[in-house]
């Protein structure tokens, strides 16, 4: 397959504490965003083969500004422990706590350079907006951090629950303070409601006997369901009111928890209703009509693909059993996929993440839910494709509970609550590579007004 899949970039970018509940202790944090290695990069720096993961950009006074990792490095090792993948430096910078020692190998311009610092506490997520309270939920062998931006001065105020999408990565955002994702979340405190958010397993400050790159996808509804029980049971929130907004993947998370617990609403953004199988190849061709492939070259691709999809998620067969297919074993070798999923990875997550979100019947799942929906859809998102997956959720949903859905096309607005003029302007910005510099200064308000006007209906 010769397009990259665009699901969601992964930054090792972490965050926060304010007010504190607990003693979950405070991780540290590189303050990195990062990619993987591909063979032109590793040609420029020497490199035999893709290895190790590249430094996109470098956060001022973090962990890697004052170990002296620059912008362009690529990272082979740390102490000691090899780095092929982000999910390989993830899962090592876990391991460490502000004030542990650190010791990195990198290439600089085609030389191997050794240097050596202290780990740095992540920074405090702050609001002038919030009381932001740092806490915990503890169940099965975890310890997730939990954020509450608690609106000032507001008692027992409706709240918002943020479930996020598919990436192994912090939902803290303190070094992100003109994330779009930030910039909404204060457009909904500023109208009166909290918002909540839960890490994922060993993200964050988070204590997990299995680490979010290693569970499936209903483990994963886990953490939302105990996240839920929580929520209900806190003091300064309305138990009456709770809204669950869920992006992208979570949006399919979102009807699973709001089956059982019915919220007051759900929220969703940029998600999807059918198999994940029906998504890879619709995703292949609609994603390569936008980056200039060619019909054939589209049509090639998918057809190599079909096998590869084919007996991950309709034959659900292991990755062993799959790589046995001497094509297949070939075709993940092209992409450099190859490594990855012998060690069971596939698009930065265990591939039973994957087959056990095949196994859903999203149509049966939004037909148990009879809390008020609202199904968004942002003009120019490239990762949830088309906006036929909202109208199909507000189909499902009022033939079964009418008059409680709503679908609502938000014009001008991609996956990530950004605003771009034309769709032309979203594909450039992506192939220059400037994207996150972009998305800081154009955050779509749209989005915020959306969902506020329409709660504020419902309370």
């Amino acid at each position: 397959m010769r397009i990259s899949i665009l699901l969601f970039a992964i930054s090792l970018l972490s965050t926060c504490l304010s007010a504190q509940e607990d003693k979950l202790n405070r991780r540290a944090a590189l303050g990195l965003r990062l990619s993987q290695v591909n063979d032109s990069i590793a040609k420029v720096n020497g490199l035999n083969k893709p290895q190790g993961v590249y430094v996109i950009s470098v956060l001022e006074g973090t962990t890697a500004d004052k170990v002296g990792i620059k912008e362009a490095d690529i990272i082979t090792q740390l102490n000691g422990s090899i780095i092929n993948s982000i999910q390989d430096i993830v899962t090592e910078i876990g391991r460490y706590r502000s004030g542990d020692k650190l010791e990195v190998v990198l290439y600089r311009n085609g030389k191997r350079l050794e240097t050596k610092g202290i780990a740095q506490a992540r920074p405090m997520e702050q609001s002038d907006l919030a009381e932001v309270i740092y806490s915990s939920v503890s169940y099965k062998g975890n310890q997730l951090r939990t954020i509450l931006h608690l609106p000032k001065g507001k008692e027992k105020a409706p709240v918002v629950f943020f479930i996020q999408g598919y990436p192994c990565q912090s939902i803290d955002l303190a070094y992100s303070p003109q994330q779009p994702t930030r910039k909404l979340i204060d457009d909904w405190v500023a109208a009166g409601y909290a918002v909540y958010r839960i890490e994922k397993p060993g993200m964050g400050d988070s204590k997990s006997d299995k680490n979010c790159f290693d569970i499936d996808f209903l483990e994963e509804v886990e953490v939302f369901r105990n996240g839920y029980k929580d929520l209900q049971k806190k003091p300064q929130i309305d138990p009456e009111n709770i809204f669950l907004f869920g992006h992208s993947i979570g949006g399919i998370v979102a009807p699973l928890i709001a089956s059982e617990f019915q919220p007051k609403g759900v929220m969703t953004y940029g998600t999807l209703v059918n198999t994940w199988f029906e998504y890879m190849q619709e995703l292949t061709r609609v994603q390569g009509l936008y980056f200039n492939l060619s019909d054939i070259e589209i049509e090639a691709d998918i057809r190599n693909a079909t096998p590869f999809w084919y007996e991950l998620l309709v034959a659900q067969k292991s990755n062993e059993e799959i790589l046995q297919n001497e094509e297949i074993y070939k075709l993940l070798e092209e992409e450099g996929t190859l490594e990855s999923f012998k060690n069971g990875q596939y698009i930065h997550r265990h591939y039973t993440y994957w087959t056990s979100i095949q196994n859903l019947v999203l149509s049966t799942e939004w037909s148990k839910v009879n809390s008020h929906v609202l199904a968004i859809y942002g003009e120019f998102d490239v990762e949830a494709l088309n906006p036929d997956h909202i109208y199909a959720i507000e189909r499902i949903v009022n033939r079964h509970h009418p008059n409680r859905a709503t679908a609502k096309l938000i014009k001008e607005a991609d996956h990530g609550f950004v605003r771009f003029q034309s769709m032309e302007e979203k594909i450039e910005v992506m192939n220059n590579g400037q994207y996150w510099a972009y998305m800081a200064n154009h955050y779509h308000k749209g989005v915020g007004e959306t969902t506020i006007n329409w709660m504020n209906q419902l309370k």
